[in-house]
């Protein structure tokens, strides 16, 4: 569908499961480095005013569109907050952070008792279902 405000281009690309892995990631990696506060449940904010709040946001809409308990979503933050502790502790310049808090997504998968597989699949959906919402919001049109 054609964008009726801009008179030439394409529309811009809608939302993909590698995008909303991306912001999250990206949020568990700034958690590390900014303070948070919540003054409500469910509503991040960061301590410094010049930090922004879009990067919490994602965590939020996660929890609006797949529900705050709901298996998918903790299978997606979990490995968002695995992949953000790898990156941290691989990066030359964040070597003081080597002790970021958090666990390996098989040491999650062995103790809850799930395969991995299913954990993977459950992720996916998640993210699929995050990436389909926010279309869907963007657009305007029912999910």
């Amino acid at each position: 569908m054609a964008n009726p405000l801009r008179i030439e281009g394409p529309d811009p690309p809608a939302m993909t499961c590698a995008d909303v892995e991306r912001w999250l990631v990206a949020a568990f990696m700034a958690f590390t480095s900014s303070g948070i506060f919540s003054v409500r449940p469910n509503r991040l904010q960061p301590n410094d005013p010049q930090e922004m709040r879009a990067t919490f946001d994602w965590i939020v809409f996660s929890a609006e569109v797949l529900g705050v308990g709901s298996p998918e979503r903790i299978a997606l933050l979990t490995w968002a907050r695995a992949k953000a502790r790898r990156r941290i502790r691989r990066h030359r310049r964040l070597r003081l952070l080597r002790e970021v808090p958090g666990g390996t997504v098989t040491d999650f998968c062995a103790e809850v008792g799930v395969q991995r597989r299913t954990f993977d699949r459950r992720r996916k959906r998640a993210c699929l279902r995050l990436a389909d919402a926010w279309n869907a919001k963007v657009t305007g049109k029912p999910e």
